[in-house]
């Protein structure tokens, strides 16, 4: 589409390419173009953790606090404070409204946490959620969140991101939460409300302009045009029909076009440390024999990926968790030296564990699932069938819309080998428990690969339950060994990743995942 048939369409001016971005006063006014590579399903980030959800969901809806890297920020709480134990967490409320024009208060939160985020959001329900024991309410502008036992990350989980988005109550209460038609019509407490959705083709955020925070947000508008494939994203920023293209969606190997060009601002994200994951289906045959599963990755070049397919952005992970959890780490696990890439001795434990080669050659046949729209994947899925084919394993890549991978990946377990991305949400409790726990088999986002070890999960929940970080650490790295040994996942990378956006916009310093656009 020509940058002047978005004119037409949108009826707004955009932002104009200033150079270089230098920081300055706010001004109020203008419009935003940003992009998401699929359509939401709902917008609603309490029940869905997919990212076109997020995106827009977390520009409507807000949270407790608000993370940018390291940094817990408040956001719909004004302040907090923790009773010695860590098990009691006191909240007090900024004055804010809905956009319908309801007081939000503290039996929002209470009614969001425990009816909603506790039962049905990905990222909350197996850890905080299940921590709850009870909130009270002693005033509208008042929460005390009362915890089974102490919770580190417990400010993390309360931020939209992670999970923790606050809904109105009085228009979800009684009804049912997946059929609500306020999924689609989002109505939270945020900066920005929607105002137009043409399904397929972009969404229309506008001002919120009775926003609880004072003069913000500054842009008259945010659209966030659907643009399915990778490359039609880098030409719409490079022919000025885009502003902003989110690090999970831009392709890496599109970065020499913006990269050292002053109309761009290259930003390495503040997201908490990520990993690129093929995660075997432990249920299917022959992937349930873990010779099997070593065998694989021993016949995977992962350096070749992270240098070829992601173009050295980020190493070959050498561990189950990204190294950047230096405080987690086991420095006694090296995948490097456990399964060197080693076509040879792959081939030597196939053989040993029965799978024999056929007239063909052929060992066997799996199939690996992924969305069509993710970054890269469509090449590593490539290089694998090249990789096995050396190990008598044939290949077939199934690159499918999003909202039908995830479902046969983590509802139906109807797949071989599935490529994903995951975050840690900085903390594994937040984002590698749900990757490997029992509990979080048959939930988005959580255990794909259908892998239960009673004492994996008892682990998990030790470490939680440690005040110390590096006592946590060292349940941690007990529970790495026993992922380094039984390899349910293939963890092939250590994330690192960049938003692209015109050098005018500014403002973006606080968000992390993806922006609200409140300060933009």
């Amino acid at each position: 589409m020509a940058r002047i048939a978005i004119y037409a369409a949108f009826g707004v001016a955009l932002l104009t390419v200033l150079g270089t971005a230098q920081a300055q006063e706010p001004r109020r006014g203008g419009t935003v173009i940003t992009t998401v590579q699929a359509d939401p399903n709902v917008i609603n980030p309490a029940i869905s953790t997919s990212p076109p959800d997020g995106i827009t969901g977390c520009m409507v809806y807000e949270a407790l606090t608000k993370v940018a890297g390291e940094r817990i920020i408040p956001l719909l709480a004004k302040s907090w404070t923790v009773s010695p134990d860590g098990k009691t967490y006191s909240f007090k409320l900024n004055e804010a409204n809905w956009q319908d024009g309801k007081p939000f208060t503290s039996a929002d939160v209470k009614w969001s946490l425990t009816e909603v985020n506790a039962k049905y959001t990905p990222a909350f329900a197996p850890t905080t959620g299940r921590l709850l024991d009870g909130i009270d309410t002693p005033a509208p502008d008042e929460v005390v969140i009362h915890l089974k036992q102490p919770f580190g990350p417990l400010l993390r989980t309360l931020s939209c991101n992670q999970g923790g988005v606050l809904l109105p109550r009085h228009v979800f209460e009684g009804s049912d939460i997946f059929k609500n038609p306020a999924i689609r019509a989002p109505m939270g407490t945020g900066p920005y409300k929607l105002a137009e959705w043409k399904h397929g083709d972009y969404l229309k955020l506008i001002r919120n302009e009775t926003y609880w925070q004072k003069g913000k947000p500054y842009l008259d508008a945010v659209i966030v045009k659907v643009i399915p494939q990778p490359s039609a994203r880098t030409q719409a920023l490079v022919t000025g029909e885009t502003d902003f293209v989110s690090y999970y969606i831009f392709p890496t190997n599109d970065l020499p076009i913006v990269r050292n060009n002053p109309k761009y601002t290259l930003t390495e994200t503040k997201i908490p440390p990520s990993q690129n994951m093929l995660l075997y289906n432990v249920k299917r045959k022959p992937l349930d024999d873990k010779r099997v599963r070593h065998a694989l990755f021993m016949a995977t070049d992962r350096d070749y990926l992270a240098k070829t397919v992601w173009l050295g952005l980020g190493p070959a992970a050498i561990a189950p968790f990204n190294s950047r959890l230096t405080w987690a780490a086991n420095p006694d696990i090296d995948y490097r030296k456990m399964y060197p890439f080693d076509a040879g001795r792959a081939n030597a434990l196939l053989d040993d564990a029965g799978f024999k080669r056929d007239a063909s050659g052929n060992r066997f046949t799996l199939h690996i699932v992924f969305a069509a729209d993710e970054l890269n994947f469509a090449g590593v899925a490539v290089a694998l069938k090249s990789m096995w084919k050396a190990i008598g394993v044939e290949v077939v890549v199934d690159a499918m819309d999003r909202q039908i991978a995830e479902k046969r990946a983590f509802e139906e377990g109807d797949f071989d080998l599935h490529l994903n991305s995951y975050t840690s949400g900085g903390d594994p409790a937040i984002g590698l428990a749900r990757i490997f726990t029992t509990s979080s088999i048959g939930k988005t986002y959580g255990n794909a690969s259908r892998y239960s070890n009673p004492e994996v999960d008892r682990l998990f929940v030790e470490a939680e339950q440690v005040v110390d970080q590096a006592d946590r650490g060292k349940v941690y790295q007990k529970i790495q060994a026993i992922l380094a040994e039984d390899l349910p996942v293939l963890t092939l990378r250590e994330g690192t990743a960049y938003d692209v956006y015109t050098s005018a916009i500014q403002g973006l310093e606080n968000d992390a995942y993806f922006p609200t656009w409140a300060d933009a």
